[in-house]
């Protein structure tokens, strides 16, 4: 439409004038109207200017850290009146309190984290952030120094130093060991995002090793022993996430007899009772805590510890860790005083915080070396230094004692020199007094006192006149007893940092007109206000949908509102909670760990099978997948969790339907579970059929078998399946990389039947003895048993995919990237934002900047090129505003060794994506071999002239086909294919020379039958009369089975464009005489056999084997009594089934197939996900029913569109 082309043009003309990144325009269209506006913001940021508003030098300001403290004070400071530099290890914001969360995937980690950078750009670019450590600071010269935490080394100096008007130190806390044994080597800890990412890891890790065979039922319950230590927020919170985890996930996707019996969480406590909350069997320890935390109310406590106690979880108090190993943890109990050992699979150590090593260093220079923590003064900056401030869990508040001063209060309170106080004297100063001393304020509320001149009332309660300076200290001698240091919690930082930069801005303000409390030691007023914190309350969820919190002004709630209760009132206070519950900003902004922020918001991983969604639109609520209840009146919670039970406890109430009124009101509850179905079930034995892999192949095959005559088993190292066309998109964060993948436990949960799924690797196969050896793939041997394995079959399906092919280049394993798996994609990720980060350093030679940002892709297949334009676009429309001083440093080159790109597309594909790419700024080489990979250089060479070039690079991609893995190698050496590069199957994918023995998609191709090798049977056959020749009437009965047996026959049928098989014939016999001898049949055959060409090693492909395959085996018994295939034309009768055919027209049915794949994962109406389906640089080759196939050029087609709205896509 012109419209829709108006407003194309209008938005590239916006985005160009940045000017003009603010319009509006209106006009009407048959008395409509239309709204054109862009909120754009110009890519270049201006360079920082060295003068304030004033025209005054600017005040360099260095913070160290990105957590609660600095990322709030960065939030709120006026930039424009200060030289900003951030220096941290940490480019990102993570919401700590929902870490727990995290680790079961309740919230997913990148949708608690902010990128710094994006925060930055929001400054208008006028903060210069580092993504480095600070390890030293020098007090005495006002310099900072850095080292920079990258694995690869960068050429030059990796240390540098800033220098530094004012340092706002907000680096945080260390976990605190109490140099316990063991603890670092073998615990978990819960303090970043990579903490928790790596703990879910671990979590479905237990459960697999759990699972693996061989297992005595006491090393099964040890791998299934979950041990916390600690009784804090947060080892609570994680332990009763955990306990929801098991009981309402894992116990519907593993075996019960490992899940629900197996599985047991303990709490260990230090003290006598906890500080919070837990689930399941709980181990704590709180062995001394480096700040004083604020307890919570009793009753909380208590009502904590009942709910542990129903839902078996084991808490410990009074117990001390000594030693923990990989097995075991040693804690000595107080009562007794024995000390004993107790078996473990995991151990999750939370118990509080201690200084970091820079800290500790920086004390010993300014005189607090004899503190645990850095002291600051009500004003947040540390004493001993004027110029330096500290915030958050690396400092406390000294605060000022009323006791020390009260000498020079009476003396300012006592206008008149009298050396007695009056009444009306004391309340002149009280107000500064209560702002400068706030333990007066707490004291007074403790002694339910309603006035400060309650204070000066003798034991009688009579009001004195007047009061010397000893009645005055005997009044005030009590109050500094209510002084407590603050605790180390995600609201005290922020408001600290809220209330620091609140004080930078107004520094030159308050300089003149000072607005804090009358100073009783020396003249004049404090320049601020002292920092004053304000409680929000504290939270502590319980599991099970129920919480406690202990909420300003002494209120206590308890029970299943409270969790919702909490996070109305928590949000108000702290306005980064909504941005966590709702979808982010942007898919493209690096974010936690340096992968690219998501606006997947509150859903399961995709190693978990997630059920829970924490939306709370409306009043509906969905408990599980399967099982889906939706209820519009609050009072029949209950009632649907009964109702949930008894659907899971008796199957064959599966389906049901409830209709009620109630006062005019109608209830609704269904379920569609389905009910499981034993696989012992049955007369005769059942054949025990094993599956090798869940890729496309082997999770197609899974999808699509139907039959309950099978006892499966799925054998992978990987336990989830995954969408790999949409890989390069994983790589840029277009797609989350848990958009992509589906449980393989969550496929075989819905089977009617049984299936088992080991995760573990296949290292060997014995076709004769009819096993394959297995080895398990979780790191560390804390299996305490044997971690191999064999397993017997009777049928055995090979779809263990192939490895990249690196054709045995040097150095490409160590330093190359590969785009294979989902871990792949993730890494890739990290590390180009880890590029860009290197070449934002201040201390990088001009010469190394450009190396780093050199990114280099080797080979010219789909998934070089297609990933290629992904991280053009990715560089040119989001990093370009999140690093502008470097982006005109990117450069990105394309190497091929062939003569050009995309070589097994049509040539009109691959002349429109080269002269894209060279329209883009792509370099693409071809005929360039790579003979080395180096840890910075890249060494081709060049195929026309022989000569070597040694490419510097950033970060190198390695995509150039695929190898054999090394079992199928053996394997085929065993069965006499040993001089193959890849595994043989016949046409129904069995593989030759081994019976029972399929094999499926990248392992293996198809050996199609050549049609000369059988030419004389095929001609036998026809002649039923044995006269030696044949007429076009004697191919009839025949043709239809040629054409089937040999699809090489059609092929070439179509290539010279004969319709049918009599005219191929007829084409070979040169005259009019109707009879055909066998040496003009083969005259008309003989160059049919070159038109076979091997399949292309293909999701598509792979997909359709493995649904064909489970297609045969679903009709197995039936086919043996009725076959179906063709003629056999070497034998007797027919074959059982027909031969597999690779489907042309399903290109585009495989691409939608796989996001229906995406339904089962995620709740699509309730996180409202959209994929961003991006342009990729090249056009698109779509094979259409009935249209062969069209190359379609540009951007966008409408034909496309068309088609798309017509087929439902």
């Amino acid at each position: 439409m012109k419209i829709m082309s108006f407003i194309n043009r209008a938005s590239r003309a916006l985005h160009g004038h940045p000017a003009s990144s603010k319009l509006l325009v209106l006009f009407t269209l048959s008395s409509g109207g239309l709204v054109a506006y862009a909120d754009s913001q110009s890519e270049t940021a201006a360079p920082a200017a060295e003068l304030n508003q004033n025209g005054c030098k600017k005040k360099r300001v260095v913070v160290l850290g990105t957590g609660w403290a600095g990322t709030s004070f960065l939030k709120d400071l006026d930039v424009s009146s200060y030289d900003v530099q951030l220096v941290s290890p940490r480019n990102y914001f993570a919401f700590t309190p929902l870490l727990p969360s995290v680790t079961c995937g309740t919230v997913e980690a990148r949708s608690i984290a902010e990128p710094v950078r994006n925060i930055i750009k929001k400054r208008n670019g006028e903060i210069q952030f580092y993504e480095t450590e600070c390890v030293k600071i020098d007090a005495a010269n006002n310099k900072v120094f850095c080292q920079s935490h990258f694995e690869n080394n960068v050429i030059g100096a990796e240390d540098f130093s800033l220098e530094y008007d004012y340092l706002v130190v907000a680096i945080g806390a260390q976990v605190n060991t109490f140099n316990t044994p063991g603890v670092t080597e073998n615990c978990h800890f819960l303090k970043e995002l990579e903490d928790a990412q790596k703990l879910r890891r671990s979590v479905i890790d237990c459960f697999e090793k759990a699972s693996i065979p061989g297992l005595t039922e006491e090393e099964r319950r040890t791998n299934l022993h979950f041990v916390v230590v600690g009784g804090g927020p947060t080892g609570v919170e994680f332990a009763a996430e955990l306990h929801d985890f098991i009981q309402e996930d894992l116990v519907n996707i593993y075996p019960k007899n490992i899940s629900h019996w197996n599985a047991k969480l303990s709490v260990l406590v230090r003290y006598s009772h906890i500080h919070c909350h837990c689930a399941m069997e709980l181990l704590m320890q709180v062995t001394g805590l480096m700040f004083p935390i604020k307890k919570f109310d009793e009753r909380i406590s208590t009502f904590a510890e009942q709910k542990f106690q129903r839902d078996c979880i084991d808490v410990q108090t009074g117990c001390r860790v000594v030693c923990v190993s990989d097995k075991e943890i040693t804690v000595k109990v107080k009562s007794k005083g024995e000390v004993t050992s107790i078996p473990h699979g995991l151990v999750v150590w939370s118990t509080g915080i201690s200084t970091r090593p820079v800290v500790k260093d920086f004390m010993e220079q300014i005189g607090q070396a004899n503190r645990r923590v850095l002291a600051t003064n009500e004003w947040l900056r540390v004493k001993g230094c004027e110029n330096v401030y500290a915030l958050g869990d690396c400092a406390t508040i000294d605060q000022r004692k009323i006791m020390d001063d009260i000498a020079s209060i009476f003396k300012a309170a006592d206008k008149d020199n009298s050396g007695t106080l009056t009444v009306q004297e004391f309340q002149d100063v009280v107000d500064d007094i209560l702002v400068r001393y706030p333990q007066l304020e707490i004291y007074l509320k403790n002694k339910h006192l309603r006035d400060v001149k309650d204070l000066l009332k003798d034991p009688e309660g009579k009001d004195i006149k007047e009061v010397d300076i000893e009645g005055f200290k005997l009044a005030l001698s009590e109050v500094d007893s209510q002084a407590k240091s603050l605790p180390a919690t995600a609201q005290v930082a922020a408001q600290q940092g809220a209330y620091l930069s609140r004080c930078f801005n107004r520094r030159g303000h308050c300089k003149d007109n000072p607005e804090g409390p009358q100073r009783f030691v020396g003249a004049g007023r404090h320049a601020f206000a002292p920092f004053r914190y304000k409680h929000l309350g504290q939270f502590a969820p319980l599991g099970g949908e129920q919480a406690a919190a202990e909420l300003p002004g002494d209120w206590v709630s308890i029970g299943h509102s409270t969790q919702w209760l909490w996070y109305s009132v928590y949000a108000r206070g702290m306005e980064e909670l909504p941005r966590v519950l709702k979808p982010s900003e942007a898919w493209n902004q690096p974010g936690p760990g340096q992968m690219p922020a998501s606006n997947s918001s509150v859903v399961r991983p995709w190693c978990f099978d997630g059920n829970r969604d924490m939306s709370t639109k409306g009043t509906k609520l969905f408990l599980t997948r399967q099982q889906k209840f939706g209820f519009t009146m609050r009072g029949y919670y209950t009632f649907f969790e009964r109702a949930l039970r008894a659907f899971n406890d008796h199957s064959t109430v599966s389906k049901l339907l409830v209709i009620s009124s109630v006062s005019g009101g109608g209830l609704l509850a269904f379920s569609d579970a389905n009910a499981f179905q034993s696989y012992a079930e049955g007369d005769g034995k059942k054949k025990k059929v094993v599956v090798l892999g869940t890729g496309w192949a082997g999770v197609s095959f899974l999808k699509n078998l139907k039959s309950s005559s099978y006892d499966v088993h799925i054998v992978s190292p990987r336990n989830y399946f995954a969408f790999t066309p949409l890989l390069p998109s994983v790589t840029n964060g277009t797609v989350e990389g848990r958009s992509i993948v589906e449980p393989i436990r969550n496929i075989a949960k819905k089977k009617p039947f049984g299936v088992e799924f080991k995760e573990a690797e296949c290292y060997k196969i014995d076709p004769a003895q009819k096993k394959i050896y297995c080895r398990s793939t979780h790191q560390g041997n804390t299996l305490g048993g044997n971690e191999e394995f064999t397993m017997d079959y009777d049928v055995l399906i090979v779809a263990m995919g192939a490895k990249s092919n690196t054709f045995n280049t040097p150095g490409v394993e160590e330093h190359a990237h590969f785009l294979k798996e989902i871990e792949d994609a993730q890494n890739i990720r990290r590390s180009i934002i880890d590029c860009y980060e290197r070449a934002s350093l201040p201390s990088i030679s001009e010469e190394e900047r450009k190396r780093i940002m050199h990114f280099v892709v080797v080979g010219g297949g789909p998934t070089g090129v297609e990933y290629a334009a992904e991280l053009h676009d990715f560089a040119h429309d989001d990093l370009a505003k999140l690093y502008p001083s470097i982006k005109d440093y990117l450069r990105i080159t394309l190497l091929e060794a062939g003569d050009h790109i995309l070589n097994m597309f049509d040539s009109r594909i691959t002349k429109f994506a080269t002269e894209k790419f060279v329209r883009d700024g792509i370099d693409v080489k071809t005929g360039s071999m790579v003979i080395k990979v180096s840890d910075k250089h890249i060494s081709t060479k060049e195929i026309k002239t022989g000569q070597t070039v040694s490419i510097p690079y950033g970060m190198v991609l390695w995509s150039t086909g695929i190898a054999t893995r090394p079992v199928i190698m053996d394997f085929m050496k065993q069965i006499g294919q040993g001089n193959r590069r890849v595994l043989a199957t016949d046409e129904w994918l069995r593989v030759e020379g081994c019976d029972g023995v399929y094999a499926l998609g990248d392992c293996a191709t198809i050996n199609q039958r050549k049609v000369m090798e059988d030419i004389a049977v095929i001609f036998s056959k026809a002649d039923n009369n044995n006269s030696g020749t044949l007429d076009l009437k004697d191919f009839k009965d025949v043709v239809d089975h040629i054409s089937e047996r040999y699809p090489q026959v059609q092929i070439y049928m179509e290539k010279k464009k004969l319709k049918t098989f009599d005219a191929l014939l007829k084409s070979a016999q040169g005259n009019d005489s109707k009879q055909i001898d066998i040496e003009i049949f083969k005259n008309a055959l003989h160059e049919v056999d070159s038109q076979m060409k091997n399949l292309p090693a293909t999701a598509q492909v792979a997909a359709q084997q493995g649904e064909y395959l489970a297609s045969c085996f679903n009709r197995m018994e039936q086919c043996e009594k009725y076959p179906e295939g063709p003629m056999r034309f070497r034998g007797i009768g027919r074959h059982r089934f027909h031969p597999f055919r690779k489907n042309a027209d399903t290109s585009v049915d495989y691409q939608m197939q796989g996001i229906s794949i995406l339904d089962n994962l995620l709740h699509w109406e309730e996180s409202k996900l959209q994929l961003n389906f991006r342009e990729i640089g090249f056009p698109l080759a779509i094979a259409l029913s009935g249209s062969g196939t069209r190359c379609i050029q540009g951007q966008y087609s409408e034909e496309i569109q068309v088609e798309s709205e017509s087929s439902g896509a």
